[in-house]
């Protein structure tokens, strides 16, 4: 079977001052780059194995591609399953599968959910919690593992059913105007001020500078983003039929975070970039 990847990993002894084996190794990415030194019961988990995972969704109807992460100290694959309706406005979704070998932790999971009105998506893993975690376990055995997945495909399509359950409960909860913008402020307030800018700023003193000096804030220009994410979410509320919510916040914040890796400039790859965003929409985890 061809490798979905275009490079393996290759390792190398490496022996203490004395000339004696040690208990590492040099492991080589993409390029032939060193990129970690794991010891010996580290089990680097190879691009043919991922592949392997890869061909099976292939095989059942899916498109695949991978993607590498400062030559290869992350590597996965991203699955499309089409796009599904739904109240909220349709969607596109994506299974993303991480798997980390710079001597991290285990492989994951998340959700990706491009809504097709606004153009702007998000990951996820708030819907699986712990569970997100896959049993890939960089051990001798990890390729037991892999199987397992590759039997179980069809469960995987439980997992978007709860991002689109996860849309209709955040749209359950109807917000007013005023609501809205306390917790759109909250967000921006907890999860995107710079920790370096905030001084003595508690969220209430924010909220009063927001009214009264808002460029007195060093960060308004990404507020202001925010803010008109919001409003073309109140647009698409009307096309749409939808009442505000927090729904409504949700799809804001997950524009804006969209526009930012649009306009980020960096160098890592477009689904690592969602990875680190989605982080900050733990936010809404305890709403649903």
């Amino acid at each position: 079977m061809k490798n979905l990847f275009d490079f393996e990993y290759t390792e190398r002894a490496l022996n203490n001052a004395d000339g004696t084996p040690s208990n590492f190794r040099q492991v080589f990415g993409n390029k032939g780059v060193n990129m970690a030194c794991p010891k010996g019961t580290y089990h680097v988990v190879k691009t043919a194995d991922v592949s392997t995972l890869g061909q099976a969704f292939i095989d059942k109807g899916h498109e695949v591609s991978t993607f590498e992460h400062r030559n290869g100290e992350k590597i996965g694959l991203v699955v499309s399953f089409g796009s599904k309706p739904s109240k909220v406005g349709e969607s596109s979704y994506q299974l993303i599968i991480t798997v980390p070998n710079n001597g991290g932790g285990k492989g994951y999971l998340a959700i990706k959910q491009l809504r097709l009105i606004c153009g702007n998506g998000m990951m996820s893993n708030k819907t699986m919690h712990k569970d997100n975690y896959i049993k890939i376990p960089h051990t001798i055995n990890y390729k037991e593992s892999l199987k397992m997945m590759e039997s179980s495909i069809g469960g995987f399509l439980s997992l978007l059913e709860q991002v689109q359950s996860t849309d209709l409960m955040l749209d359950s909860v109807t917000l007013t105007h005023n609501e809205a913008m306390f917790n759109l402020n909250k967000w921006f307030f907890e999860q995107e001020f710079p920790t370096s800018q905030k001084g003595d700023l508690t969220l209430d003193t924010f909220r009063e500078k927001l009214a009264l000096d808002p460029n007195s804030i060093k960060c308004i220009k990404r507020y202001e983003g925010l803010k008109e994410a919001f409003n073309k979410e109140l647009a698409y509320n009307k096309e749409l039929g939808l009442e505000l919510s927090m729904y409504t916040v949700y799809a804001s914040v997950t524009n804006y975070l969209s526009r930012r890796i649009e306009y980020s400039g960096s160098k890592a790859s477009s689904t690592v970039q969602f990875e680190r965003s989605s982080a900050k929409l733990g936010f809404f985890e305890g709403i649903v």
